[in-house]
């Protein structure tokens, strides 16, 4: 079982055929993503997809988003040593697609270090995040219906994610979420994530599906209890 993490890992990022994938402490110094963080909170068509059509919409900026950014390293970096990703797309060399063509053995994704993050930076364009956190720490104590658990939190893990409407629809979700449950399981010793979807979200029910997501058994477990909504586990192995 992974052991309770009290700092930000080093600098890090996660890459894969179409992505990068950066933590939100490293992210958060970058404007381009603070906006496309803010204004997906500004669209109907995401937040009611996200989080039902009662939640609205936020008149959020780059500047207002920021503390909300800084709390969430705060609550699930600092704590567990993991949390949100913000995605991009990135530029891929004529030498990348030879090395993808030949390494038939290669996972999908490979960590890359911190210069490596810094040089990609400049070149992605940001659609979207990803998140690992531990809903017993974040959102399970905010919602009034949430029911306790007694399960370790390796077992509580939240997988959340977002995505700019423009990019709905391409695979970049699954893609990005393989990625990062991957890089849970192996680095933080993850052995189940949860998730919550609207009803209506079928395309974000789908992305876990593909991912070896079910539906949450009521009679055995009630995790959230929120109403209009479903809820998914995956055991690990």
């Amino acid at each position: 079982m992974a052991e309770d993490s009290t700092s930000i890992p080093a600098p890090f990022a996660i890459r894969t055929s179409r992505l990068v994938i950066v933590p939100s402490f490293l992210a958060i110094d970058n404007i381009a993503y603070r906006d496309l963080y803010s204004s997906l909170h500004r669209m109907p068509d995401f937040t009611t997809m996200a989080f039902g059509s009662a939640w609205g919409t936020k008149d959020w900026d780059s500047s207002t988003i920021l503390p909300l950014i800084i709390r969430e390293v705060q609550r699930s970096w600092q704590i567990r040593g993991m949390g949100d990703f913000g995605i991009g797309l990135r530029v891929i060399t004529t030498k990348e697609h030879t090395d993808t063509d030949t390494d038939t053995d290669a996972k999908d994704w490979k960590l890359i270090d911190a210069d490596e993050v810094q040089n990609l930076a400049e070149e992605i364009k940001w659609i979207g995040y990803v998140g690992a956190r531990d809903a017993t720490t974040t959102s399970m104590p905010s919602e009034e219906t949430s029911h306790t658990t007694t399960k370790p939190w390796t077992q509580m893990i939240e997988l959340r994610y977002g995505f700019h409407p423009d990019s709905w629809g391409k695979g970049y979700g699954t893609e990005a979420a393989k990625a990062v449950t991957g890089w849970c399981e192996e680095i933080r010793g993850a052995e189940r994530f949860i998730a919550e979807t609207e009803l209506a979200n079928v395309g974000s029910a789908g992305i876990l599906k593909k991912l070896g997501f079910v539906e949450v058994d009521k009679e055995k477990e009630v995790i959230w209890g929120m109403e209009g909504t479903k809820e998914w586990e995956r055991w690990v192995g």
